[in-house]
C-alpha cells in the first residue's frame, strides 16, 4: 500500500488555472477521524464560491476542497468501521476548515461518515451525499411536503433542484421546475423529472400560477433576495419557503426579502451533519437511490485529471444536474 495521495490543492482563491495537482503523504489518523480512501465525488455550487474567495469565514488556505466524497475506509481509528466497508463522507467544514474530498484520501471526522450501500457504482454514488441529504432534509424535514402539494423548485436545472423536485414527486406533489434558459427548459423536459418547466422572466408569478392553479411550498435554489421574493408572490394563499442552496454568488444579507403575511421562509443547514444522529435519515435516502426510487441526474463523469475541466463546466453554468469526478483506481 502506497503512503502517498494525490489531490488537487489550491494555494488561495483564483480561476481554474489555480488548481494545482500534488502529491504528499497520506494523512495521519487520529483519534475521532476517518480516512477515506476516495472512489468519486460531486462538485457543489459552494466549492466554486470557495474557489473564488467567496466562501464562509471559516474557510482557510491553503486548500483541498471538497465537501462530499464516497470510498472505502481505508483506516477506521477508534470508530467502530472496518476498513473497506464502503463510506459517504460531507459537509461540516470539509474543504473549507480542513482538507476535503478533491484528493484520493480524505480525512474526515466520524461524525460526517455515513455507511453507504455497495451496490451503487462510484459515478452513481458519488452524485449522491450533499445533494440528496440537503433536498431530502429540505422536502421531508423543513418543508414536510404532503402530498396533496404543489411544490415550486426554483433553479430547477441545478443539481439540488433536480433531486429535490425528484423527491417532492416521489411525495405525491405536483411539482414546477425553473430555469432561465430556453435550451435547458427544452432539455429538462425530456427528463420528466418536473411535471412542468417555467422559464424565469418578467411576469413570472403569474405564469406560474396560470400553471399550478395555486402553490403552496417553495424550494428556493437561486437564494437571491429577487428570487425568494418573486417565490413569495407564487403563495398567494399563504405557504411555506425553503432555503436549500445559492446560485448566486453573492448574499443579500444586507437586503432580506420582503414577504407577504402568511409566507414563512426558512433556510436548510445541510451542514450541521451528525452521523449518529442522521444514521437512519442518511440510509433511507441512500436505500430509495439503491433500489431505483431517486435516480440522480449525472450530467457528466469527469477522470481525476480532469477537475480544472469540470470547474469550468460548473462556473459556466452548462450542466443540468450533477458533475462527478472519479479518482484514479
Amino acid at each position: 500500500m502506497s503512503d502517498v495521495m494525490e489531490a488537487w490543492n489550491l494555494e488561495g482563491p483564483g480561476g481554474v488555472d489555480a488548481f494545482e495537482r500534488v502529491r504528499r503523504p497520506l494523512p495521519a489518523v487520529r483519534r475521532g477521524w476517518i480516512r477515506i480512501a476516495v472512489e468519486a465525488f460531486g462538485l457543489n455550487r459552494s466549492e466554486l464560491h470557495s474557489r473564488k474567495g467567496l466562501s464562509s469565514a471559516d474557510a482557510t488556505w491553503p486548500r483541498i476542497l471538497g465537501l462530499e466524497c464516497v470510498g472505502r475506509v481505508d483506516d477506521p481509528s477508534d470508530s467502530e468501521l472496518a476498513v473497506g466497508e464502503r463510506v459517504v463522507a460531507l459537509m461540516g467544514g470539509m474543504g473549507r476548515s480542513f482538507d476535503g474530498g478533491y484528493a484520493t484520501h480524505a480525512l474526515v471526522p466520524r461524525t460526517q461518515v455515513f455507511r453507504a450501500p455497495e451496490d451503487l457504482a462510484p459515478a452513481t454514488l458519488g452524485a449522491v451525499p450533499e445533494t440528496y441529504y440537503t433536498a431530502a432534509l429540505m422536502c421531508l424535514d423543513d418543508l414536510a411536503l404532503t402530498g396533496d402539494e404543489t411544490v415550486l423548485v426554483r433553479g430547477g436545472t441545478s443539481a439540488l433542484g433536480m433531486a429535490a423536485g425528484e423527491i417532492a414527486k416521489d411525495r405525491g406533489c405536483t411539482t414546477l421546475g425553473t430555469t432561465r434558459n430556453p435550451k435547458k427548459a427544452a432539455r429538462l423536459r425530456e427528463t420528466r423529472r418536473l411535471d412542468h418547466v417555467v422559464l424565469e422572466g418578467p411576469d413570472f408569478a403569474e405564469r406560474v400560477l396560470r400553471v399550478a392553479g395555486a402553490v403552496q411550498a417553495v424550494v428556493e435554489c437561486v437564494g437571491s433576495t429577487a428570487s425568494v421574493e418573486s417565490s413569495a408572490a407564487t403563495l398567494t394563499g399563504g405557504g411555506r419557503i425553503g432555503g436549500a442552496g445559492m446560485l448566486t454568488e453573492t448574499w443579500d444579507t444586507d437586503a432580506p426579502p420582503v414577504l407577504p403575511e402568511g409566507v414563512v421562509y426558512g433556510f436548510s443547514r445541510s451542514d450541521l451533519v451528525a452521523a449518529q444522529e442522521d444514521d437512519a435519515f442518511m440510509a433511507h435516502l441512500l436505500g430509495k437511490v439503491a433500489a431505483g426510487a431517486w435516480a440522480p441526474n449525472v450530467h457528466r463523469v469527469f477522470a481525476f485529471d480532469e477537475l480544472p475541466e469540470a470547474h469550468r463546466v460548473m462556473a459556466n453554468n452548462e450542466a443540468i444536474g450533477k458533475l462527478v469526478v472519479l479518482t484514479p483506481e
